[in-house]
């Protein structure tokens, strides 16, 4: 049986704080909820609102991505549907050759603009003003 001295428990109470503190820096992973959520409260309009634009926006990227294979948002970045070459690998143990397919992928390139605005010492952008003329068209319901 082995003892925990202070001092290891001050090592391990510290290494938690620093975990901690980090994972309250970046936070959990976003998912599509909270993204909704972001969006309801921007846009001033239901949650139930928001998730259906933005469900129709992912729809929109996903057909696009189909039919024309990029999609370029400015100042947010560009998806784009590639082709990754087959290889020929050797296997670790027994030494035989292996043949990998080629493999349809989507990769996302961040804008610049994006870029420098999720830095961690970037200033927060600026917010649109409310009350332009499209808030009344846009959401009525």
């Amino acid at each position: 049986m082995t003892r925990t001295t202070n001092q290891d428990a001050a090592a391990s109470k510290d290494h938690a704080t620093g975990l901690a503190a980090k994972e309250e820096q970046f936070g959990r992973q976003a998912n599509k909820g909270i993204l909704a959520d972001k969006v309801a409260e921007e846009l001033n309009v239901p949650r139930r609102t928001a998730a259906r634009v933005l469900d129709a926006v992912l729809d929109a990227v996903s057909e696009l991505l189909h039919a024309r294979g990029k999609v370029a948002v400015k100042g947010f970045g560009t998806f784009e549907r590639r082709i990754r070459k087959g290889r020929a690998y050797k296997h670790p143990l027994t030494g035989a050759s292996i043949e990998v397919a080629n493999k349809e992928t989507i990769i996302f390139k961040p804008s610049d603009q994006l870029i420098a605005e999720t830095k961690s010492d970037a200033a927060p952008r600026a917010k649109k003003q409310t009350g332009t003329p499209t808030d009344d068209i846009l959401f009525k319901g």
